[in-house]
């Protein structure tokens, strides 16, 4: 799972926490929330923390240089370029989810392996699916 309500992140923009921000957007939208929400809101956090750091805006070089400098902890955990795989990657904490069959939806996806993003807390044991 890339991200989820129970990831134990929140906004640099908001406040907000993952569950938090799921439960805005399930309120103002009557939708279940989807694991994109938290990184479209980390991509605000991130312009917003370049912005406040570049040195001239009117400079493309100066946004660009900015950006590449991003060491942000954001709603789905740090983004830091240059410490990924490769230049221009950031890596952020992975964990394996289930769907299951939910309560307050008809299908909730838990965290139930968190070995890669030991932050993430496990919702539910893996299911052996009949």
């Amino acid at each position: 799972m890339w991200w989820s309500p129970s990831h134990p992140f929140k906004s640099t923009v908001t406040g907000q926490s993952a569950q938090q921000l799921a439960a805005a957007y399930e309120k103002g939208t009557g939708k279940q929330w989807t694991q994109p929400l938290g990184f479209a809101h980390a991509l605000f956090e991130i312009a917003v923390d370049t912005l406040k750091r570049t040195k001239d805006i009117d400079s493309n070089v100066a946004v660009r240089d900015a950006l590449a400098a991003t060491r942000l902890d954001t709603i789905v955990g740090n983004v830091a370029w240059g410490s990924g795989p490769v230049k221009n990657v950031a890596k952020t904490p992975l964990a394996g989810g289930q769907w299951v069959k939910g309560q307050k939806h008809k299908f909730d996806l838990v965290i139930v392996n968190n070995q890669l993003a030991p932050g993430v807390p496990v919702g539910a044991p893996l299911k052996l699916i009949a």
